[in-house]
């Protein structure tokens, strides 16, 4: 029997219990489901195999008033609930003599009770003679209606109420997901995201998400597995079935019991939506291992993996689309960064080891994946202004006189005004403008101190500050890397911001110098 707060037969328990009636409840099939718990004594005695017998006798009978024993009568009452399931509400209405004869005795001693405990127990409720029978039938009759309709309420308000729940959190998930899904820069994250709010919104014990390996994939979501829950494997082991009922299913959402590799003999079910990318089928949603009062796939459960692949699939998109104009901005920073290093053939690829060693040493100082990015494409440009410097004085093999240096010391704000105009640079162009700064004040253009330099631009001057060091120049060879890191930490408090300089020993600089090699053909042919 289900919680006695919420299922009709322990309602119409309760409600013999207030008229100080003893009562049961009889399956159809006459078995003794539960009762009530006054007197202490019923429980026991109606177990003994005599009242079973004589219950299932009684429940197996006609509905009235029938006598199972000699001196105790039940009032036998049919119910149906809102969920269709039958049963019958049996009240004893036992008269004051029914413990004086043999049946009661053999009852008690069948139960193990004390006669002189389950009379005195029972006594009370052996109040009845025929007049007050028939009355007891006709409330017991009149409470079951009543109690059915409080029943069929309580179904209806609990269903209300689940399904507003439901609406709320499916609210909710997408209202969260629609928030969360501007940054493209991190997917495992963000899918991570959409997998756990899933999880604890939907009754299955597994959400997946898995997009192919095809090279048309955006790479930030290529081959990435996503599972949360308990699976019926692990990551690696599910990707291939998934992708697998991918390419077979015909249309979707799906809902399958033939997912090998998916699904368990228990829980055969799982549904899948499938998610899109520039028009391409490139991933999947998955779910499976239902549980809860509906262990089926419902029309519920579909419908929101569908919304939630919608936001996974535009996701995707704006990935894409990300990828697309980032590579494409790139290469024009390439090519003009590419342009400025080949006017010094002493500075090839200087900016792009200036971009990379910035990199590292933003996410050394705490930066997230996108600060990074922006921190590299800093670097990238931070020399911009030197295509304003004549060729004569970049190039020069001596010491640059204080005209010449003077020429040296405007590219920074030359840089500055090239690119204080495109869109969505504005957040780099402190780094272009001030890692001339040193942190003692002496630097320019501005004679910044301290921490009054941005922080882009006190990574970018120990960045480049090392690769100057770290290369070959018209007037010196490239120094030995112990010396140049000896160097780099002399500086910290004077040139250089004594934090980000002190982080330099423990980086590991092998694709620097990976860079180094890629650009030293070119340099020594140009020599």
């Amino acid at each position: 029997m289900q919680d006695k707060n919420s299922d009709l037969a322990g309602l119409l328990l309760d409600r013999c219990e207030s008229l100080g009636v003893a009562a049961c409840i009889l399956t159809p099939e006459g078995r003794l489901a539960a009762a009530t718990p006054r007197p202490r004594s019923l429980a026991t005695l109606l177990r003994t195999a005599r009242a079973l017998t004589c219950l299932s006798a009684a429940g197996a009978a006609e509905p009235g008033i029938a006598e199972i024993i000699p001196g105790i009568k039940l009032v036998v009452v049919p119910y149906i609930n809102a969920r269709g399931e039958r049963g019958r509400l049996a009240a004893l209405a036992p008269s004051e003599d029914f413990w004086h004869g043999s049946d009661f005795s053999e009852l008690c001693r069948q139960g193990a009770v004390d006669p002189r405990v389950a009379r005195a127990d029972l006594r009370p409720f052996a109040k009845f003679d025929d007049q007050s029978r028939a009355l007891l039938r006709d409330v017991l009759l009149a409470t079951t209606r009543d109690a059915l309709l409080v029943h069929e309420r309580d179904e209806g308000l609990s269903s209300f109420t689940r399904q507003l729940s439901e609406s709320y959190d499916t609210i909710d998930l997408l209202y969260s997901l629609g928030r969360s899904m501007h940054g493209p820069f991190d997917g495992p994250s963000f899918v991570g995201l959409v997998c756990e709010r899933l999880h604890s919104t939907m009754n299955f014990d597994w959400v997946a998400v898995f997009f192919d390996d095809d090279p048309r994939t955006t790479v930030r979501l290529r081959g990435l597995s996503v599972v949360r829950g308990v699976g019926p494997g692990e990551n690696l082991a599910m990707h291939d079935p998934a992708l697998a009922l991918l390419h077979k299913a015909a249309a979707f959402p799906v809902v399958t019991s033939d997912a090998p590799g998916l699904g368990t003999p228990a829980q055969p079910q799982v549904t899948a939506q499938d998610l899109c990318c520039k028009g391409r089928s490139c991933g999947i949603l998955l779910a499976g291992g239902k549980h809860g009062d509906d262990p089926f796939v419902s029309s519920y459960d579909t419908q929101l993996l569908e919304a939630t692949g919608g936001f996974l699939s535009a996701f995707a998109d704006n990935v894409a689309l990300y990828e697309e104009q980032h590579a494409m901005f790139m290469g024009t920073v390439g090519a003009l960064t590419a342009s400025i290093d080949a006017k010094d053939r002493y500075t090839y690829g200087h900016s792009e080891r200036v971009a990379w060693l910035s990199r590292q040493l933003a996410v050394a100082s705490g930066f997230n994946v996108e600060q990074a990015e922006r921190v590299h494409i800093a670097g990238l440009v931070h020399d911009v202004g030197k295509i304003g410097v004549p060729e004569a004085v970049l190039c020069k093999p001596g010491k640059l006189t204080d005209e010449e240096f003077a020429f040296i010391k405007q590219h920074p704000e030359i840089g500055f005004r090239i690119l204080k105009d495109i869109p969505g640079l504005a957040d780099i162009l402190p780094g272009v403008l001030h890692h001339h700064e040193r942190y003692d004040g002496k630097g320019y253009p501005r004679r910044l101190a301290g921490d009054d330099i941005p922080h882009i631009a006190r990574i970018i001057s120990v960045a480049d500050t090392f690769d100057a060091m770290s290369s070959n120049r018209s007037y010196r060879d490239a120094m030995p890397r112990d010396r140049v890191i000896a160097e780099i930490e002399r500086s910290a408090g004077t040139q250089l911001d004594p934090r980000l300089a002190l982080m330099v020993r423990g980086l590991d600089l092998s694709g620097f110098d990976a860079l180094v090699e890629k650009y030293a053909v070119p340099r020594a042919l140009a020599a």
